[in-house]
C-alpha cells in the first residue's frame, strides 16, 4: 500500500513498499483505548521526539512508559538535508 502524496509532502516518492520489508502490525483495544505498534520486532505506544541541538534529533519510543528503542539521527548542518549518523539503541 502507498501513501498519496500532497503538496506539503516533499518526501512523497522517496519511500515504497517492498515485499521484503519490515513487518508492521497494529492492534488497538476493543474499546477505544491504547494502540500499540509494532514494528521490526519493537512495540511501542508512544514515541517522544526531541532536539537536543539544531543539527540532532532523538526519538524514543516506549511501550506502557518503559523505554523498548532510541533513534538519534545527527545532520551535516541546520538545514537537516544530509545526515551523517543515525544510531538505534535498544536497551
Amino acid at each position: 500500500m502507498s501513501l498519496p502524496g500532497s503538496n506539503h509532502d516533499r518526501e512523497y516518492q522517496k519511500f515504497r513498499d517492498t515485499p521484503t520489508g519490515p513487518a508492521v502490525a497494529i492492534t488497538g483495544a476493543a474499546n477505544g483505548g491504547s494502540i500499540t505498534v509494532e514494528t521490526a520486532g519493537v512495540q511501542w505506544d508512544e514515541i517522544i521526539t526531541t532536539f537536543p541541538s539544531n543539527t540532532v534529533e532523538v526519538f524514543t519510543y516506549k511501550l506502557s512508559g518503559v523505554v523498548v528503542q532510541t533513534i538519534t539521527v545527527t545532520y551535516q548542518s541546520n538545514d537537516k538535508k544530509v545526515p551523517l549518523s543515525v544510531v538505534k539503541v535498544r536497551p
